[in-house]
């Protein structure tokens, strides 16, 4: 079985990662010339990170993950505590078996492509063309480069061009959000060390503030604005540099400690946010689209990249179960896959609400809602909202989902 993958982000290198497991061949083509992966932090809950335990990788990515141990909500004009929950990977493993890791995206990326054998990803490869039939499936290149596999993934991003060209113009939606994204060097902080696996966010009416880690030596700053309009930005959809000082106009008459914080960051790149409707299909015949290109989501639970490394599990494992039947492994993997994505992206949309309220009364009941969770969790995962996320093993499932 050989799979062509387009898209060198981090969906695509673990798609890699988990087909070769599986001893598979693999191209990956990449239209950058190098790490596409820009912007802040991502973060890898249990049901990501047993991902990396059971194909032998954990050690790597512990190494290069932050582990925040407390999240503290806050009140945005206060400072007061709402809701302490506690997440570190020491409670994770104990509480699910696998680590809660924060990481920088460039760096992870980096990482997990050291894994790779030299020249299996080619970068500057911008694919015009895909092509299949009864013998294989073809992927042409603007170089004039021609792949040919057995499959081919599309795990190019929200603005796909795989998704484009065998499933037809699927337009991205603008979720009325932006994100003012910064970063703090660890270099920067005299005191790094006691801030350290401590998170703090701040929900205010209409915007959202979480000051998390990129990796173990960099603070990362995302504040989150709601009920915007691309017509008022001057690149439209496209992210931007912005400077510090226009993004603590934002944030006039927060406490202190908040503001703080964003004034530590020389500069932010301002990323409008976007997601797509669920699609109905994933697969047509040798190709099958995989992370944003098949369900991008919006941030606010933090399942976007996490999404793309169960949908690389499950590949692998569909592909391994059917090796003489690529079609219908494809097809498999789909039917395994689709529901929870969608639900995932449903949930990310209606949480990016719940972050922003503005109705004092709601904000309130919002807030007393947390602090009595808080208060009733054990440790955090045991039976936290979102159980059904983190408490959950793709491979065990997806085992589950062929017996029955």
């Amino acid at each position: 079985m050989k799979a062509i993958i387009i898209g060198g982000g981090i969906g695509g290198i673990i798609s890699a990662l988990t087909l070769r497991y599986h001893g598979m061949d693999v191209e990956l083509y990449e239209r950058a010339e190098g790490n596409p992966e820009i912007g802040s932090a991502v973060q890898f809950t249990a049901n990501v990170t047993n991902i990396f335990k059971r194909i032998g990788l954990l050690d790597l990515v512990k190494a290069c993950g932050s582990p925040v141990e407390v999240r503290n909500m806050r009140e945005w004009n206060t400072g007061n505590i709402i809701s302490t929950n506690r997440l570190g990977d020491t409670i994770a493993e104990r509480e699910l078996g696998s680590p809660y890791l924060v990481f920088g995206r460039s760096e992870l990326l980096d990482r997990l492509g050291e894994q790779l054998p030299a020249g299996l990803a080619r970068y500057g490869m911008r694919c015009v063309a895909v092509e299949q039939d009864d013998s294989g499936v073809r992927a042409v290149f603007e170089n004039g480069h021609v792949a040919t596999g057995d499959v081919l993934i599309g795990a190019d991003g929200i603005r796909s061009t795989v998704r484009r060209l065998v499933f037809g113009e699927i337009e991205p939606v603008f979720s009325g959000k932006v994100a003012y994204r910064g970063l703090i060097p660890a270099e920067q902080l005299p005191d790094f060390e006691s801030y350290q696996w401590t998170a703090n966010a701040w929900p205010a009416p209409g915007q959202f503030l979480l000051q998390n880690f990129a990796g173990r030596r960099t603070i990362n700053l995302s504040l989150y604005r709601n009920n915007q309009r691309l017509e008022d930005l001057d690149t439209g959809h496209r992210t931007a540099v912005v400077s510090m000082e226009q993004v603590l106009s934002f944030v006039e008459g927060w406490e202190p400690a908040a503001r703080e914080w964003l004034s530590r960051s020389a500069d932010f790149l301002r990323w409008p946010l976007f997601d797509i409707e669920p699609l109905n299909a994933w697969a047509k015949g040798r190709v099958a689209l995989l992370g944003d290109a098949a369900h991008a989501t919006l941030p606010f639970i933090g399942q976007g990249a996490g999404q793309g490394a169960e949908d690389a599990s499950a590949l692998g494992d569909a592909l391994a179960h059917m090796p003489d039947d690529p079609v219908g492994a494809l097809m498999l993997y789909e039917e395994f896959r689709l529901p929870r994505a969608s639900r995932v992206q449903l949930e990310s949309r209606a949480r990016s609400n719940y972050m922003m309220l503005k109705d004092p009364f709601a904000i309130n009941q919002r807030n007393l809602q947390w602090r009595e969770a808080s208060k009733a969790i054990t440790g955090y995962f045991g039976n936290s909202v979102d159980h059904w996320i983190l408490n959950y093993d793709v491979a065990r499932a997806f085992q589950e989902h062929v017996a029955a």
